[in-house]
């Protein structure tokens, strides 16, 4: 079995939730269709996950603030992009990235920003926290994330640096797993988008962001 999923039974056991509890955040769209995976073992057919996306979805789910409705839930973890025009100075002073982070994503920026600006440059901002991107390493990040046209893609996909020879090159891909890359080059992070805006906008819902509909 591919180590990348982990099975319902042990999802089940791992996090502490019932059968009826998931399938019920299934049916609020809290939790993708095409994340329950179908296959073939040798007690039959049972049903699995992506680890990494599932674990950290029902961590989202379990440690939502209390009073959050699952309809209000469902919204913020969706990949819809929220309605925003924030500038990097009033990220800065609400504590979404540091001066730092802010100075690096200056030379991209004209103006205001929409919701998928922020997001990156928050993630980004994250992940210099974690000590998983250096700053150079955000500018490339930043620059080729704000370049890109395919929005879609960006909002669905990953946005991945490479490491050869001491260059870094950045690439926005939809599928990281179909990309077969030479054994010379290092990946230095993968920053999965659908994941990273759930996240920021649990942020913003707690800051009040995040309006019913």
């Amino acid at each position: 079995m591919d180590e990348d999923l982990i099975s319902k039974k042990e999802l089940l056991e791992l996090k502490e939730i019932s059968y009826g509890t998931l399938y019920r955040w299934k049916r609020k769209g809290l939790i993708p269709d095409d994340w329950f995976i179908r296959r073939s073992t040798y007690t039959g057919q049972e049903t699995f996950f992506p680890r990494g996306l599932i674990l950290e979805r029902v961590d989202s789910i379990l440690n939502s603030k209390e009073g959050t409705s699952l309809d209000d839930l469902a919204k913020i973890l969706s990949g819809t992009p929220l309605e925003m025009n924030i500038t990097l100075d009033e990220m800065e002073e609400r504590g979404m990235i540091s001066a730092s982070v802010k100075k690096a994503a200056e030379p991209f920026f004209s103006g205001p920003t929409d919701f998928d600006g922020a997001l990156i440059v928050h993630s980004v901002g994250r992940a210099i926290e974690k000590g998983d991107l250096s700053l150079d390493d955000a500018g490339t990040m930043i620059r080729n994330a704000v370049a890109a046209e395919d929005r879609e893609a960006l909002r669905q996909g990953s946005i991945v640096i490479y490491r050869k020879q001491g260059v870094a090159f950045c690439a926005v891909l939809y599928d990281p797993s179909k990309v077969l890359m030479d054994t010379a080059s290092k990946l230095v992070i993968e920053m999965n988008m659908p994941q990273a805006a759930a996240a920021f906008k649990a942020i913003l819902s707690s800051e009040g962001e995040v309006k019913n509909e």
